[in-house]
């Protein structure tokens, strides 16, 4: 056993430092250019999965504009078609009171025209009869006049 401890302190050298010096001892477990190529590779796949997900995310908003576009447009026939339908509704609404309107007219003419006519109906009932002036009776030819054969 002690000459395993003899060996390794043999092999093994030592420093130590004076007064005004201070030993600082290096470990690096693998090579410096190693760990900076496999950190840039490291950064340069993040930055390849960032910039395609960053591509995806693109796609997808481009998609639902699209998608949102075509909604709108589709929004807009139809609201066209409302406005339409709705023009033409308030036309057959005018049409229909004006012609409501005549009516009210024709009637209201209708009823002062039945007002006078019973009016001056009533005025003939109320009114004295005048006997008609008998209307000379037809002659025929031979200067004869037919006979009345009926009551008055």
């Amino acid at each position: 056993m002690p000459r395993s401890r003899s060996a390794q302190q043999v092999g093994r050298r030592r420093r130590f430092s004076g007064d005004d010096t201070v030993v600082v001892e290096h470990q690096s477990l693998g090579r410096p250019t190693q760990k900076r190529a496999a950190n840039r590779v490291m950064a340069a796949s993040e930055a390849g999965q960032e910039q395609e997900r960053l591509k995806q995310s693109l796609q997808r908003e481009r998609r639902r504009v699209h998608d949102v576009e075509a909604e709108l447009a589709t929004l807009n026939k139809r609201i066209q078609a409302v406005n339409t339908q709705m023009t033409h509704l308030r036309l057959q609404v005018e049409e229909g009171r004006k012609a409501l309107q005549q009516r009210d007219e024709s009637i209201l003419r209708l009823r002062a025209e039945l007002h006078q006519a019973r009016e001056h109906q009533a005025r003939r009932a109320a009114s004295p009869t005048r006997a008609k002036p008998a209307a000379p009776a037809e002659v025929d030819d031979e200067g004869q006049k037919p006979v009345q054969w009926w009551a008055d």
